[in-house]
């Protein structure tokens, strides 16, 4: 089965999740550099499980987050053009193989945007931990962030399985 000649387009829910997604994070960015004359000379690094901050380091360290968050995101949108990569079980065949792609391409999809959407979080409450002193999300970070990141693989694996 030769495994790199099918193309699926993008669904509109694919197209619509990157645009939300993308925005969102640029804006934060946006944000963060329409503040960065404002920020302290330590900013939050390191939240613990109470959702205070514990670490703190030079507001230059937090060009590290937006460059993580576009590296992560280019590598999955690469994987996500190409599906024929992926892991999947060994039930996959010609008749199944175009569901397959779809649902693991679907799956990184709203992965990588999630990963946009956490990295944002991030950003955002150490801004405000460095800015106003006080916590948007606090203890409800960590759980949060288990989330975003757990729905859309669950998901993902759940539709797998109803794959025939």
């Amino acid at each position: 089965m030769n495994r790199s000649d099918l193309t699926i387009p993008r669904t509109r829910l694919e197209m619509m999740s990157n645009a939300i997604c993308y925005s969102i994070f640029l804006a934060v960015i946006a944000f963060l550099l329409l503040k960065w004359g404002e920020l302290p000379d330590a900013v939050p690094f390191h939240f613990g499980l109470s959702g205070e901050a514990d670490q703190y380091g030079s507001p230059a360290r937090l060009l590290i987050l937006p460059a993580v968050a576009v590296v992560v995101t280019i590598l999955m949108e690469v994987l996500e053009r190409h599906p024929q990569v992926h892991n999947y079980p060994s039930r996959l065949n010609e008749d199944n193989r175009e569901a397959f792609y779809l649902n693991s391409r679907r799956m990184l999809n709203m992965t990588k945007n999630m990963t946009l959407i956490i990295f944002s979080i991030v950003i955002l409450e150490i801004l405000s931990v460095a800015l106003e002193g006080s916590s948007l999300f606090g203890v409800a970070m960590l759980p949060l962030i288990f989330m975003l990141i757990g729905i859309p693989i669950i998901y993902g694996l759940i539709r797998r399985r109803q794959i025939k």
